[in-house]
């Protein structure tokens, strides 16, 4: 068979697949079209030696903010911050709302390289004014319009976005989450993905008014009432939600990570379904950086690099209801790889809190590919 590209000798780790071991990937037309320990490298246009390097998917960032955020999105750099780390798709988490979506599509995800999907915000300006509580104002959360924005644009919105943290809401409790759900409902059953950092009440109440599928984001932040019980140990009502079906996305930002409660839920067995970064331009700069460096946090705080993987690739491709086409290296899906260094010494991260984490691995970024195409590769 004749090949556009043939990665060698990669170890490639696909969760999806249940791969990690030696093998070669060959592409043509833009999809994976064989995966094996030995194929030919004379059948192919160009080859590309893998044999020092991680070869995984391509990443998934089921949580960044593309365009508003209080000026603050990627904007014009999203492209490039994406190749550079790896991330072949990119979640916007909520950064629009009705109003505002028209503007994030034009002007950015029909311009962009990157695959991108959207949560809609529950309010029509979405995330334009980080210094208004935005769901204090509950005249502007429209669940018709929502609803109807959300099926205008049925390929790129993937759920409804609601803030439930108390500075967001005000006095207005539950109320937001709820019109969020009832436009979530109006547009055919869609996801909600809910921000529950330093909530207004206890989590639990939240969970209760969330489905299967539903995605609770920043659960490791720390503050308030979040997933730890009044004696600092898990809440049950987080084990209870998983066996629901309730996902969990950690959300990384400037705000929402703390590694002490991070550690706590390693050590308990609950594990992120994905693991995200809440990335703009901001926090670029801060503890975030992008989604490799992310990802290394859990590894050193103990995750295997194989469930890392997933909470990048696998996981999220299942909520974007984009199984078997992308988050995998199986033979006929779409080509988006990513590889990586796997770095040995000593590194220091830190998280949202200003806490620091020692640590002996990191992944860092060397060549990414969408579709098919060298996008980028480290110089």
């Amino acid at each position: 068979m004749y090949y556009d590209l043939l990665i060698k000798a990669g170890r490639v780790i696909d969760p999806s697949a249940g791969l990690d071991g030696k093998m070669d990937i060959g592409i043509a037309e833009g999809k994976i079209s064989d995966v094996s320990p030995d194929l030919d490298a004379d059948s192919a246009r160009e080859v590309i030696d893998a044999g020092r390097w991680i070869v995984t998917p391509g990443l998934i960032d089921l949580h960044a903010h593309a365009l508003f955020l209080n000026g603050y999105g990627l904007g014009a750099d999203l492209d490039q911050v994406c190749r550079s780390s790896g991330v072949t798709t990119l979640v916007d988490g909520g950064s629009s709302g009705a109003a505002t979506f028209p503007v994030l599509k034009e002007q950015l995800i029909d311009s962009c390289e990157t695959r991108i999907r959207s949560f809609l915000h529950i309010s029509t300006i979405g995330l334009a004014d980080l210094t208004v509580g935005e769901s204090t104002y509950l005249d502007l959360h429209k669940p018709e319009q929502a609803a109807e924005t959300a099926r205008a644009f049925p390929e790129t919105i993937v759920g409804i976005k609601v803030r439930q943290q108390a500075e967001a809401v005000g006095g207005n409790g539950l109320e937001p989450l709820k019109l969020a759900k009832q436009a979530a409902l109006q547009a055919g059953g869609i996801r909600t993905m809910v921000h529950v950092t330093h909530p207004p009440l206890p989590l639990k109440h939240m969970l209760e008014l969330m489905d299967p599928g539903d995605v609770v984001t920043h659960f490791l932040h720390g503050r308030g009432m979040g997933i730890l019980d009044e004696d600092g140990g898990l809440s049950g009502c987080v084990f209870e939600a998983r066996k629901r079906g309730i996902l969990f996305d950690v959300g990384h930002g400037t705000n929402h990570l703390d590694f002490n409660i991070a550690r706590l839920a390693i050590e308990r067995g609950f594990f992120p379904d994905t693991i995200s970064t809440d990335l703009t331009r901001k926090n670029m700069a801060g503890a975030v950086k992008n989604l490799p460096h992310t990802l290394s946090k859990f590894l050193n705080l103990g995750m295997a690099l194989g469930s890392v993987i997933a909470c990048a690739t696998h996981n999220p491709a299942r909520i974007l209801g984009m199984e078997g086409s992308i988050g995998t290296i199986k033979k006929g899906a779409i080509a988006d790889i990513a590889m990586f260094q796997l770095e040995s010494g000593n590194f220091m991260f830190k998280d949202s809190q200003g806490n620091d984490l020692a640590g002996e691995i990191r992944l860092a970024p060397v060549c990414t590919i969408c579709k098919g195409a060298v996008t980028w590769q480290k110089r």
